[in-house]
């Protein structure tokens, strides 16, 4: 009678020993797997964002380019207005450079 009730100990051990492996081995699988897509989403992830980050680049660029002419053309105003304002009050004006 131990003979059998440490056989069937024996059978109910192992079997619950491998339902629990291969749940194991299933959830390792889902782990692997979801890891896998993880990882393929960050790439995709990043390579957007490197090509968002070179657009925002470029177009940073240009509207600083953009700016740069518009300041120098103020500048140019304004010049030119203290310019007329100095001949009008009679400030002679300076020797150019040849």
């Amino acid at each position: 009678m131990d003979a059998v009730q440490t056989l069937t100990n024996a059978l109910v051990v192992t079997a619950v020993g491998a339902v629990l492996a291969w749940m194991l081995a299933g959830s390792r699988r889902e782990s692997r797997d979801d890891i896998a897509q993880l990882r393929a989403e960050m790439a995709e992830l990043r390579t957007d964002l490197r090509g968002e980050m070179a657009e925002l680049r470029t177009e940073l660029r240009s509207e600083m380019s953009e700016l740069r002419v518009e300041v120098r053309e103020e500048i140019r105003a304004v010049r030119s207005d203290l310019t007329q304002v100095a001949l009008a009050v009679g400030v002679p004006p300076r020797a150019q450079n040849e």
